[in-house]
């Protein structure tokens, strides 16, 4: 299989990940078109060329090992999925010090004995 061939076959799986998607929004939007609720149609559209732009990437990256059609396909409807697993597992939080960056405050010393008092290590 050329790269070209698993390229489209991948995006034809990007394109059916796509459309599973859409459907499932539009069952979650009680049978509407989701984006009427939110007034943008293009982050939407951008979910869309996403997922075709990986599943067309992933089997044009792998075109050597595929013997056809059907695995470009399922390879393009499993690229946004994975990739959606990956990335679960990075957690994004803002800059923590390091323990060893912060020193704790040092216990107060006085160096001399005040009168009456008697330390061990004054002389």
């Amino acid at each position: 299989m050329t790269w070209w061939q698993a390229a489209l076959w991948g995006l034809a799986g990007g394109g059916a990940a796509s459309m599973f998607s859409l459907s499932a929004a539009v069952v979650s939007a009680g049978y509407t078109w989701p984006w009427r609720k939110e007034g943008e149609l293009g982050p939407r559209l951008f979910v869309v060329a996403a997922g075709l732009v990986l599943g067309s990437l992933v089997a044009t990256a792998a075109h050597d090992q595929i013997s056809g059609p059907w695995p470009a396909f399922i390879f393009g409807i499993g690229a946004p999925a994975t990739i959606r697993g990956i990335l679960s597992g990075v957690e994004v939080g803002p800059r923590r010090h390091s323990p060893a960056a912060v020193a704790p405050p040092l216990p107060h010393v006085s160096p001399l004995p005040e009168e009456g008092e008697v330390h061990e290590d004054t002389p």
